[in-house]
C-alpha cells in the first residue's frame, strides 16, 4: 500500500493528536512507553512504462550475467502517476553471485560523461538478483536511504529488482507529491505491448493443461467383490523395474 515519504504537518497533528490520547489512561509495566504509527495511503497507484529497448536490454543483463548485475535508467514523468523508462545503462561495478559494489572513482568518472539532459534523465536503479527472490536485501535497503538522502523536493526515483524468472520488485519515490507506490501499487508495462497482452489473454483461454487421470484394469474377481491390485503403467507396458512413471495406472 502506497505511503507518505515525509511528515507533513496535517500528519503530524494527527500523529501528536493520537500520542497524547494515548497517554491519559496509559499504564506502564516497565516504565516505558511504546508508540508506533503507520501512515497509508488508499487508491494510489503508479503506471511503469518501459520502453522496448530499456525491456530489451533489461532481460538481456539478467539472463546473460550468472552474477548479480546492477544499472541505472533515464526515466521522465509521463502523467501525474505515470512514469516512463526510456532507456538503461550498466556504470561501473564489482559482483558476485550475491552483492553489487560500486567502483566509485570510475563510476564518478562516467557519470560526468553524460550531457545535462540525459544526466537529469538518471531516475533509476534497478539491478538483479541471481537465485534469490526479488524481495530488497538490507544492503538494498541501504543503499536507497543514500539514494534518497540527495533527492529534491521536485524529483523522482524508481527503485528495481529483477531475478532470472523475470519477476520484479518495485518502488517509486515520488517527491513531488509526497507518495511511495510501493510493489503492489505500480503496473509495470511495455510501451507498445498492447497486441502482445490481447494474444496473450486470448492464448489462455485456448490452453488448458491436461489432468493425469488414473484408470483401472477390471477383473472377473471384481463381479464377486474382489478388487485387483492397479498395475503401474510403467510395469504394464515395460515390465516390472522402476519407472517414471508409477503414478500413472491401468
Amino acid at each position: 500500500m502506497s505511503t507518505p515519504i515525509r511528515i507533513t504537518d496535517e500528519l503530524k497533528e494527527k500523529a501528536q493528536a493520537e500520542f497524547a490520547e494515548l497517554l491519559e489512561n496509559l499504564k506502564m509495566s516497565d516504565g516505558e512507553i511504546r508508540y508506533s504509527k503507520a501512515f497509508k495511503y488508499k487508491d494510489h497507484a503508479a503506471v511503469l512504462w518501459m520502453t522496448p529497448v530499456a525491456y530489451s536490454k533489461t532481460v538481456a543483463l539478467i539472463n546473460t550475467f550468472s552474477d548479480e548485475v546492477a544499472w541505472h535508467g533515464m526515466a521522465v514523468r509521463k502523467a501525474e502517476n505515470e512514469f516512463i523508462i526510456e532507456d538503461i545503462f550498466v556504470y561501473p561495478q564489482e559482483v558476485t553471485g550475491a552483492t553489487v559494489n560500486t567502483d566509485q572513482e570510475r563510476y564518478t568518472k562516467w557519470l560526468y560523461d553524460f550531457d545535462d539532459d540525459s544526466f537529469h534523465k538518471i531516475r533509476m536503479q534497478g539491478h538483479s538478483h541471481v537465485n534469490m527472490g526479488v524481495f530488497p536485501s538490507g544492503v538494498d535497503s541501504g543503499h536507497r536511504e543514500k539514494i534518497l538522502d540527495q533527492l529534491d523536493d521536485d524529483m523522482f526515483y524508481i527503485f528495481m529488482v529483477w531475478n532470472k524468472a523475470l519477476k520484479t520488485h518495485t518502488l517509486i519515490y515520488d517527491m513531488e507529491n509526497n507518495i511511495l507506490y510501493d510493489d503492489k501499487d505500480v503496473t509495470v508495462r511495455i510501451i507498445g505491448d498492447d497486441s502482445l497482452e490481447d494474444f496473450l489473454a486470448d492464448a489462455e483461454k485456448k490452453v488448458q493443461k491436461k489432468k493425469p487421470a488414473v484408470c483401472r484394469v477390471k477383473a472377473k474377481k471384481e463381479k464377486e467383490g474382489v478388487q485387483e491390485p492397479l498395475i503401474p503403467l510403467w510395469n504394464r507396458l515395460y515390465g516390472y523395474g522402476q519407472g517414471l512413471y508409477d503414478q500413472y495406472e491401468l
